[in-house]
């Protein structure tokens, strides 16, 4: 790789700003890869030891924000058991209960379908209708 290539692949490391050489691609500096991977396996064993374990428990129980588990399961790093009671809202992919919209998709789509509910209640006088006999022979 010539100089002039290696400068044009600096850039801001996404998690703590850092410049860093990024010939591959990545978007997170050596560091901050190293505190993700040692993270990741602070999860897996955690869930290693308890497979019942919620998002919330395993949060809580190593210290890896909920996002970043959340980020992994959407990934396929971490697959999710049969009974597991979470999955992503269809519409905005954010974590549900093991429902297919979010609560705030679900209001925002029951309000939608409300007002146009509403609008179908009210008279249109566009379209076809039948001339009524009696009000022409007067």
């Amino acid at each position: 790789m010539t100089d002039n290539n290696k400068l044009n692949a600096l850039i801001n490391c996404k998690k703590c700003n850092r410049v860093f050489s990024s010939v591959d691609g990545g978007l997170l500096c050596s560091r901050c890869n190293e505190n993700v991977d040692t993270e990741f396996d602070r999860v897996r064993e955690y869930i290693y030891d308890n497979p019942t374990s919620s998002v919330k428990d395993v949060s809580m129980g190593t210290g890896v924000s909920a996002d970043s588990i959340l980020k992994w399961i959407r990934d396929g790093r971490i697959v999710l058991g049969d009974h597991a009671n979470i999955a992503f809202c269809e519409r905005c992919s954010e974590p549900t209960d093991g429902m297919r919209f979010c609560p705030k998709c679900i209001r925002e789509l029951s309000s939608g379908l409300k007002a146009g509910i509403g609008e179908n209640n009210q008279k249109h006088t566009v379209g076809m209708h039948i001339k009524d006999r009696e009000k022409n022979k007067k």
